[in-house]
Order: structure tokens, then sequence, then C-alpha cells
């Protein structure tokens, strides 16, 4: 029989009623632009000279017409310089092009309630480093982390949670679990690796939960109750796609130990929750080294910039926050690991521009070549997970691999863990698909984050 190619449905765009594309266009961008303002005017006020108040104007000023640009529902590229969010001016970097080819190719009707989801959800916050760096005469705001001080107090208010896993993996390493001998049978030792593995991933997967651009979900008196073992364990009937045994497999078959890949999404517990991770693949066998891929510039609130590699491990060496020694110990396990060079940070342009990583094989071809060379790309997060299916309009019950469509078939062995916190998600069966219609009905279970999925290709045709 021969195959069949699917059409790639159309992507989601914020014009659509009782959408989550709408909701974020409507309330969430305006907020999140809010903050930013709040930022800028704390780090003016309380960082710098008192006599800098005209910066402080400019950059507030820049940052109000973005976020009256987004309320007004005013065209994300028009002529007249009064109303319009031109295309973006150069700064120095180099993804700028990327913005203003696709920002010309939709026309000149785009508005911000009117547009493509994905690509309007990265403009706010390109644009607003524009903004910021064009107006600014100092070149703090060029690297300037507008989300640090969020992205801390969460870090902070996770500490409970941090401190049962930290623990949890020194247990284990200190009892030998990650051994890559033992004394037991095969068979015994093929189930626990197994069982550890899906333990360890499963915790990567629900460190996700949390997500400070997203309201509801990131309040820092409710991230306790998201985090932890018995939340983890409560959570393995949530997860609604699951090919963490296709995973494993590929990864018990790999010839020798290679280079994993995990494509960060935010900082703080998942962060920390991922470096762990990174330890158990290291000490387990399954890496020699691995990769981690951070964004170059303030991305979607809270996403891993390089600076919150050493903000976490500072903040684990603080004995006012951590008091016990096991939060010092595996601070020392990550610089060992970062010193010898088995973990390396990654920056590369792609990664915050307006594409779908569809777009890969021709607009980073160097990012997708260094990606094949990975044993395994783990790819974190509600963002990373919409484009690399396109934020397309999939069926639920199509699967992972013809959703991911040409990155199916580049030799990427993918496998990307995600909370649900948005209405696009393959990879269910109808049995599954109504089960959890029943269960939280309206799409919830597609919004609450309290579903998930573990999707993997191995980059086959």
């Amino acid at each position: 029989m021969p195959s069949v190619t699917l059409v790639c449905p159309r992507e989601v765009r914020t014009s659509e009623e009782g959408s989550m594309a709408r909701e974020t266009a409507l309330t969430r961008w305006p907020k999140i632009v809010q903050s930013m303002m709040g930022d800028t005017e704390k780090t003016l006020r309380l960082e710098l000279q008192s006599e800098l108040a005209d910066e402080r104007g400019r950059i507030q000023n820049a940052l109000r017409s973005l976020k009256e640009d987004i309320l007004r529902d005013r065209p994300l590229r028009q002529l007249s310089f009064l109303f319009s969010l031109m295309p973006l001016q150069s700064d120095g970097r180099p993804d700028i092009d990327n913005f203003n080819t696709k920002l010309a190719s939709f026309g000149r009707s785009i508005t911000w309630h009117k547009c493509p989801w994905l690509f309007a959800e990265c403009h706010p916050y390109r644009s607003a480093l524009t903004q910021i760096s064009r107006r600014s005469m100092f070149l703090v705001w060029q690297t300037h982390d507008i989300f640090a001080r969020q992205k801390l107090n969460a870090l902070v208010a996770s500490h409970a949670a941090v401190e049962e896993l930290y623990e949890r993996y020194l247990s284990l390493a200190n009892s030998g679990a990650f051994a890559t001998t033992t004394t037991t049978t095969t068979t015994t030792t093929t189930e626990a690796k197994q069982h550890l593995f899906f333990e360890m991933t499963e915790v990567a997967l629900w460190s996700n939960a949390t997500d400070l651009s997203l309201p509801g979900s990131t309040k820092l008196d409710q991230i306790s109750a998201l985090q932890g073992t018995k939340a983890i364990q409560a959570g393995q009937a949530r997860i609604i796609s699951n090919d963490m045994a296709a995973a494993w497999g590929h990864l018990q078959s790999s010839p020798s130990k290679g280079r994993p890949d995990i494509v960060l999404d935010n900082a703080g517990f998942e962060l920390f929750t991922d470096l762990v991770y990174t330890l158990y693949l290291l000490g387990a066998g399954f890496a020699s080294t691995i990769k981690l891929h951070v964004k170059s510039i303030p991305w979607f609130v809270s996403n891993v910039m390089p600076h919150d590699m050493d903000v976490l491990l500072s903040t684990l060496a603080d004995a006012a926050v951590f008091p016990g020694a096991s939060a010092r110990a595996v601070a020392a396990l990550l610089r060992r690991a970062y010193q010898d060079g088995r973990l390396t940070v990654e920056e590369h342009p792609f990664w915050t521009t307006g594409s779908d990583f569809q777009e890969m094989p021709i607009s980073a071809p160097d990012l997708l070549e260094s990606l094949r060379a990975s044993t395994l790309v783990v790819f974190k997060g509600d963002l990373n997970y919409r484009k690399l299916v396109r934020d397309s309009k999939w069926p639920h019950t199509t699967s992972f691999k013809q959703a991911i469509k040409v990155l199916g078939r580049t030799g990427i062995k993918i496998l990307a863990l995600r909370t649900k916190k948005a209405d696009l998600c393959v990879g269910l069966d109808e049995q599954t698909l109504g089960r959890v219609e029943r269960e939280a009905p309206k799409k919830a279970w597609v919004r609450s984050g309290k579903y998930a999925v573990a999707s993997f290709s191995n980059g086959l045709p």
C-alpha cells in the first residue's frame, strides 16, 4: 500500500474565539510587557545612577508603546510610524532578518489579535530587547535579563522540592544504583535500570509543570504542590502519550556512550531537575558528554539563559537558602562536570527566532548537523513542543512522528517532554482521548499542565 502524505494543517491563530491563543493575545501578553516595565523601573531606580531619568523615560515609553499596540490590536507591521510595530531595526544580533522576513511574508493585514500565534508570541520578547537596547546609551542593557528577579524568586520558592530531589539523587548515587556493572542477574539489572530511567525521566518531565510565562500555574505558593515525589507518582497515569520505553530501548541499543543534548526550557526548579538528569545520564553510562542548549536573550519569561546556570549553582551553595551539605555536594558535582567538559552549554540564534523547528534544515543547517550527531535530543517544555509540530492544528490522534514531518526523517533522535499548557497535542489513541475529555472537559486537559506527553522519534524515514 502506498504511504499517505499528510497535509500540514493551518497553524493556530490568535483570531480563533475560545482558543488559548486568543486568550493569550488579549490578556497574557499585555501583562508580560507590564512586568518588563516593572523590572526596568526597578533596575534603573535601584541599580543605576539617579541622573539617568531620561534613560528610564525612553525605555518605559518604548515598552508602553508595545503594550498599547497589543491591547489595541494594531498591525504587527504597517507603514505609519505613529501607530505601528515596525520591522525590527538592527541591534547587532543576527536574528533580526529572520523576524522581519517572516513578518513581511504575512502581509500588511496581520494584527496582534489576528495572526499566527507562534510567531506573534515570540515577537514581544524580541521586540522588547530591540526597543530597550536601541534606546539605551549603556551596554548593561545589551545583556540585561529583564526576568532575572522572577526566575530567582521562583527558584527560592522551590527549595523544598529541590531539597527532596538532591537528597534522592545522592541516595541513589551513593547506593550504586547508577553503576554500569553489578553482581545481580542480567534480568534484574535491566529491569532496575529501566525503572530508574523512567523515574528520572518523569522527574524531568513533571518539573515542566511550572512556567512563569503562564498565569495560574506559577504562583509561588503553588509551586511545591506541583513538585516532589508524591506529585510525580500521582502523575504517572496522566502521561497520556508515553514513549519512554521506546527512548529507553534506543539508548540501550546504542553501541557506546555518546552525547545526548537537552534543549532546555525553564530556569529555577526545572533547570535543577534537568541538571540532575544530566548527572544521572552520565553516571548511568548513557553519556560521555552532554550539551545543554540555552537561549541567548530573555525569552518567554522563565527560559534558561547562560547566566541562570551560575545563579542556580550559587544559590545551591548559599547556606541561607539550602543549609544542608547535600546541596553543596550536588553543586560541586555539577561544577566539576562543567570544568572537565562533560557538560557544555551552547547558544544558537535559531532558538529565539519566530520560526518553527521544521524550518531548521533551511534556516539553521549547522544546528541540524550538530543535533544529528547526538545520541538523543531531549526537547523540554511547551514552546519547544509547539515548534516541533509547527503549532499546527493536528488531530489529537495524529502520531508524533507524522506531526514533526521533516524532522522525523532527518536522523535526529527526539524525546519531547512536555506538560500540556496549550490546545495543541498529538500522539493519543482514541481510548485515551475519550478518557481525558471526560476527566477534564472543556479543553482543561490540554491547558492545565496536569497532563503530559513523552514523545519519541527515532529520526528514520
